[in-house]
């Protein structure tokens, strides 16, 4: 007689047994004939992360179905960081979304970094005493010098990157990993196995999901095309009043609307003795870089509902404010500009507001806001082949 016994692991347990002495014999599973690293490999395959396929945060083989099949899968799945890394490079390689999400993450790292340092710097400078006019010199000089190494170093690593036989996503994925072994985010743990998963998440969290006010009204909007409206209503006047609270009050005169990055722009910490001159060629080189950046994502911005019904998986739009011209009874005259697409994903109304709503989406891939136009194009003119929107759009 023999019974075959199968558990959640490796192995198979068969077991035996002859008059009154029972022996299991263990059969090594055909999985343990490959390296580990084969099997990672293999895996790498079939591994899916969210967002990665049309149905945004759905359950994916990834993070719900390899972690069920077996002990050895559920640990390479936990263990290993690779599954994610490949994933960012084909997310980066495939989609405009997640290139601009890498490099936001590695310019918000790096806005962290300076903000530390002029932390540390103002309390450092508040606990010294006086020093001698020589010190100050020899404090300047050492600067100096260091400012020049800081920016023959930017220059080396230019060189390095475009001598490497890598490609501009693995370019891309090294400075986000350096980024955040050097100066985490804030909110961030990073650990050695989890760097990419930490990336992922971020990205995740911090761009591809949008929270804002809510403006709703059904109207034609397409990507790059302004339009200006008068905002008079009691709740609408607190959403510009909310969203234009961080910027200078020129911004609220129908002047020009700078980029504003939170505690650098505009700093009035730095001194303009030389003895920040450091920090400010930091500060100056990263915004350098990430001008593009800056117009895109730093500017105020709030949500357009312009479809209905108000609910979630409904299309909605980020829109910029680009000019604001705020009157004495809170009324505003605003130019905006479409920036992307949204699905409505949660929303809410905010109580003692008179009626503004909150809402939170995911930001539309290219593919989907191109199908969307579309759609919208084909609704206005009153055509379209009868499906409707639901079945026309990867609705998430």
């Amino acid at each position: 007689m023999g019974d075959c016994q199968t558990r959640q692991s490796d192995e198979i347990i068969i077991s035996s047994s002859s008059g009154e002495a029972t022996t299991d014999i263990t059969v090594p599973s055909s999985l343990s004939i490959f390296h580990e690293d084969i099997l990672l490999s293999i895996l790498s395959f079939v591994a899916d992360t969210p967002f990665e396929m049309v149905g945004g945060d759905n359950p994916t083989s990834l993070t719900h179905t390899l972690p069920l099949v077996s002990k050895q899968f559920h640990r390479l799945t936990k263990q290993h960081d690779i599954f994610w890394e490949n994933a960012l490079l084909r997310l980066v390689k495939q989609e405009y979304l997640w290139e601009d999400g890498m490099k936001r993450f590695v310019f918000d790292s790096k806005c962290d970094k300076i903000r530390s340092d002029i932390l540390k710097r103002n309390h450092n400078r508040n606990r010294r005493d006086k020093r001698t006019k020589n010190n100050q010199l020899q404090q300047q000089q050492t600067r100096a010098e260091a400012v020049q190494m800081n920016a023959s170093s930017n220059v080396e690593n230019l060189k390095s990157d475009n001598t490497d036989n890598t490609t501009k996503e693995e370019t891309l994925l090294k400075q986000a990993c350096d980024a955040i072994e050097a100066y985490p985010p804030r909110n961030h743990t990073a650990s050695s196995s989890g760097i990419h998963q930490c990336i992922y998440k971020s990205i995740v969290n911090h761009h591809l999901r949008y929270q804002g006010p809510v403006f709703y009204m059904p109207s034609a909007i397409r990507l790059g095309s302004p339009y200006g409206l008068h905002f008079f209503e009691p709740r609408y006047r607190l959403l510009m009043s909310e969203v234009m609270a961080p910027y200078p009050v020129s911004a609220r005169r129908g002047e020009r609307i700078s980029p504003m990055v939170p505690s650098l722009i505009p700093n009035n910490s730095l001194r303009h003795n030389g003895d920040d001159d450091d920090i400010k060629a930091d500060l100056l080189n990263v915004l350098e870089q990430n001008q593009s950046l800056l117009g895109k994502y730093q500017l105020p911005s709030f949500i357009h509902a312009h479809q209905s019904p108000l609910r979630k998986n409904t299309p909605a739009t980020i829109v910029q404010v680009r000019q604001c011209m705020v009157s004495r009874d809170g009324s505003a005259d605003v130019y905006l500009e479409p920036i992307a697409y949204i699905w409505i994903d949660q929303v809410f109304e905010r109580p003692g507001t008179g009626g503004l709503y909150e809402a939170q989406g995911i930001r539309m891939g290219k593919e989907a806001s191109e199908t969307y136009e579309r759609w919208c194009g084909m609704a206005h003119l009153r055509m379209g082949d009868g499906r409707g929107r639901s079945q026309q759009l990867p609705i998430p």
